[in-house]
Parts: C-alpha cells; sequence; structure tokens
C-alpha cells in the first residue's frame, strides 16, 4: 500500500511542478536551490523536489519564453542563475491554475457523489 501511495504522490508532483515553479516567479527572481528551499519550508516538508528533477522543466519553460535566466555575482569568484517570469508565463500560470482548479473541483465533485448527480462546473 505505501508503494502505490507513493507513486500517486509522484505522479501528482508531476502534473504540478511547472505550475509551483511559475507561481515562485511570480512572487521575485530566484535561483533553482531557493526555489527547491522554498517549496519545502512551505509544505514544512511535505512537498520536495530534487533539483536533477527541476532543471529540464526550468530548460523548457525557457525555452518556451515563459521564464528567462540571468547570472548574478553572489561573491569574488561565484555566481547563480536566477529565474524571471516573463509575460507569456504570466498569462501562461493564470491558465494552469485555473484549469487546476476547475479539473479539482470536478474530482472532488467525483468523488463525492452519488448515483444522478451530475457536475456543473
Amino acid at each position: 500500500m505505501e508503494k502505490q501511495k507513493s507513486n500517486l504522490t509522484a505522479n501528482l508532483k508531476k502534473a504540478t511542478i511547472e505550475m509551483l515553479l511559475l507561481k515562485l516567479l511570480s512572487e521575485e527572481d530566484m535561483y533553482g536551490y531557493q526555489m527547491s528551499s522554498e517549496l519545502k519550508k512551505r509544505s514544512n516538508g511535505s512537498y520536495t523536489i530534487l533539483e536533477g528533477s527541476m532543471y529540464p522543466i526550468l530548460y523548457r519553460l525557457t525555452d518556451q519564453k515563459y521564464i528567462s535566466f540571468f547570472e548574478k555575482k553572489v561573491g569574488k569568484r561565484q555566481s547563480r542563475i536566477y529565474y524571471h517570469l516573463e509575460t507569456p508565463g504570466e498569462k501562461y500560470l493564470e491558465e494552469m491554475k485555473h484549469s487546476y482548479s476547475d479539473y479539482i473541483n470536478c474530482i472532488s465533485f467525483l468523488l463525492n457523489s452519488q448515483k444522478g448527480d451530475l457536475y456543473e462546473p
């Protein structure tokens, strides 16, 4: 049973990572580790994302022009790559949030419905 739960959680996480990364970037420019840490902190440790899973998504969002990146020095020899949400990314995030909300409402209805009940969006 525990393995089934972890598989379900992993699949749900895959479906939401992109949206959550865009949400964080809607608040401020951030670097990868900062985003990962912020999600873990806000969820009180319930939601973690490995940086190796996150970067391919960030690269794809960059290719799609939803986000951009810039390098910032943080010491004499060290620099970080910060990500920035672009206007098309803001629009995309709003579409995703709306679609997600509609989907969650429908699933919630179905889980609590009885025979004969009809969903009304």
